[in-house]
This record gives C-alpha cells, structure tokens and sequence, in this order.
C-alpha cells in the first residue's frame, strides 16, 4: 500500500512547486494577524509559530536567496552543505539552472539579520530532475539540491543531523530493519516542518504536529498533513529524538489531495547516497 500511494490510494487535484519569486528586502515582512483576522478560503501560514532563529537548532536553518529574486528555505546538514530542493535552483525565464554564483544561503535569517552568510560555489541536484518539466510527477522523486558553500557556516553554527536510511541500516539508533521497515516507522509519526514561506518571508515558522500519512516511489516520495506555502520550498521535515532533531527529508511540493491542500516531501532515500560523495561532484 505504501509504495503505490501514488497511483492508487491518493486522488491528487493539482501539484505546485513552493519557490517564491518574490523580491526578498525587508520591506515586504508582514506581521502575524490574530486568529480572528485570517483570511477565509485561503490556506496561510499565520497559524505556526514563529522561533528565535538566533538559538539552535533553528540557526542552522536559512534561506536560499536566488539572484535577488526569488528565494526557498534550506538547511545547513554539513560544514559547508545545505539541502534544499532542486526546483529552487531552476531560472524559469532562462529554462535553465541557475549558475551558483548567484545563489546565497543566509543561515540564521530573521527580519534583516543572520547569523551566517555564504556564496553557493557549486551544487548537485537529482540527475533526473526536469526544471522544464515543472510540477510533474515525473519530477517528484528528483528534486532535491545540495549545495557547496563557499564558507563552513556548519563549522560555527552547527548543522542538523540527516540519518541515513537503508537496508539493515538503523534509523537514528533503532535496530536493524530493512528500508520498508524504516520507512513504516516513519508513516503516522509526529514530524514537524520549517520554512519561510511567502506570507511571512522574513521569519522562520514551524508546521507542527503533523505527520507524514503515506509514501510512493520506494519510499523516496512522503505525503504528509503538514499545511506546505509557497516559501517552504526545500525546508526541512523533522523529527525530535532523544538525540536531538534530525532531517528526515525536505519540503517540495503542496497537492490538494482528495480535497485537502497537504505538502510532499522527498525522504532521504532519494539524496543520502550523493552526501558522501558531493565533495567529488563536477557543478552543473
């Protein structure tokens, strides 16, 4: 059941990808509105709340800022990488991949301030990601990024823990179990999600008490109940352990799913194998 979620057991309306190309100064920051001032019909993200991103974990999450106009949220999983979703790093008035030189990932950001700024040098993304293709299923499963910093941020700020998962791997200290076992521990437990999505761009908010309900893809594909806004594009899913917080995939996409908006993610499955072997990747 779990690996033909997508075919079989869920009804997707539509499918769109989280990015925002927006301008990203500081002008644009809107404030959360009372619980009796959201707007009807309209899904927001003035319910979540809103952390210091001065204090760990939260300083290890940023955002990526594409040329200065358009930006997705990543986080910081090594010295020097942070994980975001490929889709961000797509120019879609060029039909092309953005060069990395443009691309700046900006650890720790609120209203204007950060606590870390560096230069992306290069990056890798899923080999079988189609920027021309858009929000398409095909795409789905291949839409993750990594990318270089020119500057070890992790080094000072400290970066969030990704676990890998395989077969007769352990999950974060679990035991052995094969990945269909992994991935079943994964389905109805507690997750929650961060960003800077495009109604609050300049602050970090959390999705929380959500779960991801079902997989597809070899598990590489996550449905969850997490509300997901254009913004959240490459943002972490995580979980709380004993140990601390770990990433257990990325934001990429909302669906309304059998009339219901609902976000899709992408676990590690789909990028943990590329993490050992990034510092030997060419750039795009």
């Amino acid at each position: 059941m779990l690996q033909n979620t997508l075919q079989h057991s869920i009804i997707i309306a539509s499918i769109i990808f989280l990015s925002v190309t927006t301008p990203t100064t500081a002008q644009h920051i809107r404030k959360d509105l009372p619980k009796n001032a959201f707007p009807k019909n309209n899904v927001t993200s003035f319910h979540r709340r809103s952390v210091n991103s001065e204090q760990d974990p939260w300083r290890s999450i940023g955002r990526v800022n594409i040329g200065g106009r358009a930006h997705c949220t990543g986080t910081l999983i090594a010295k020097d990488i942070v994980l975001t979703a490929a889709h961000c790093m797509f120019s879609k008035g060029e039909r092309k991949m953005v060069v990395p030189g443009i691309v700046h990932f900006v650890a720790g950001y609120s209203k204007g301030e950060y606590q870390g700024h560096s230069k992306v040098k290069r990056y890798i993304y899923g080999n079988r990601f189609n920027g021309e293709a858009g929000a398409s299923r095909n795409n789905l499963p291949h839409d993750w990024a990594l990318l270089v910093l020119e500057k070890p941020l992790g080094s000072e700020l400290g970066f969030l823990a990704v676990p890998k998962i395989e077969a007769n791997t352990p999950l974060a200290g679990e035991k052995s179990q094969t990945t269909k076992q992994v991935l079943s521990t994964l389905v109805n437990k507690k997750i929650t999600t961060a960003g800077y999505p495009g109604d609050r761009a300049h602050v970090l908010s959390l999705e929380e008490d959500c779960s991801i309900n079902a997989t597809a893809n070899r598990g590489h594909i996550l449905f969850t109940t997490c509300i997901a806004i254009k913004g959240d594009s490459g943002g972490p899913i995580l979980r709380k352990r004993e140990t601390g917080w770990t990433v257990v995939g990325i934001q990429t996409a909302a669906a309304n799913i059998n009339g219901k908006v609902s976000g899709i993610g992408l676990s590690t499955l789909a990028y943990n194998d590329r993490l050992t072997t990034i510092n030997d990747s060419p750039a795009p």
